[in-house]
């Protein structure tokens, strides 16, 4: 009976000492989070002010890089049209090939009733204003482009700008023209594809269609974007040459 007596104290005594500790625990854990460690390493008190750490007396100094890059972010005051001062990057994969031959797989997949028998002649892509008769090296180049890509899809295209005869010169042998007079008299033609550029700031959209002759039905139509750096890059070598 001692014996128990004595358990039992121990006991209580055992969860005395248990809950002193979890109440000092508890006390010092509330005491350490009103305090942190300044600079200097010393305890600082929330309420006292915190030291402003000192300058270490570097400072940069800006080179020659610095400047240079200033000077082109520099925006020059005045309006620039975008096709011939916008963004050129250094490399690129695609060429002006490589857009009308998604221009011609657009076409060929709308197009409706046109067969491979219908005799199909590429005009010139101008600029969709009054006069539509405002061609650019974009609209020019496109166009010759376009005949090689529908004719790789079975189209039977016609060049109707060969002339009725060869012209010879000591400089060399001619059979296109755009002398009217010189064309050929007749031409047979069932459709022309034909379209406009609109110009933006950042590139050109070409609209295109495959027109019948004989009823003006458009039976096929497409479009593609082209960024300006492609433009710039065409107006460069057409202006060099």
């Amino acid at each position: 009976m001692v014996f128990t007596k004595k358990l039992v104290s121990s006991s209580w005594a055992a969860v005395g000492v248990l809950l002193s500790v979890c109440m000092t625990g508890c006390t010092s854990t509330e005491s350490i989070g009103s305090f942190w460690l300044g600079e200097d390493g010393e305890i600082t008190h929330h309420a006292e002010p915190v030291p402003v750490p000192s300058r270490s007396g570097l400072e940069y100094t800006p080179d020659s890089r610095d400047r240079q890059y200033q000077q082109h972010v520099e925006v020059e005051p005045g309006y620039k049209d975008p096709l011939h001062h916008g963004y050129s990057p250094s490399q690129t994969h695609k060429r002006l090939n490589d857009y009308a031959s998604q221009l011609a797989m657009e076409l060929m997949d709308n197009a409706t009733r046109l067969t491979q028998q219908d005799m199909v002649g590429v005009a010139s892509f101008v600029r969709l204003n009054q006069s539509l008769s405002d061609s650019t090296v974009l609209g020019n180049q496109l166009s010759e482009y376009l005949i090689a890509e529908l004719q790789d899809f079975g189209l039977a295209v016609v060049d109707f700008k060969l002339a009725g005869g060869i012209t010879v010169t000591p400089i060399g042998d001619f059979v296109l023209t755009r002398d009217g007079t010189a064309l050929a008299k007749q031409v047979e033609m069932d459709h022309v594809v034909t379209g406009t550029i609109i110009e933006d700031d950042r590139g050109v959209r070409v609209n295109a269609r495959i027109v019948s002759l004989e009823n003006k039905q458009v039976v096929a139509s497409a479009n593609v974007y082209i960024p300006a750096f492609i433009v710039m890059d065409l107006n460069k070598m057409a202006s060099v040459n």
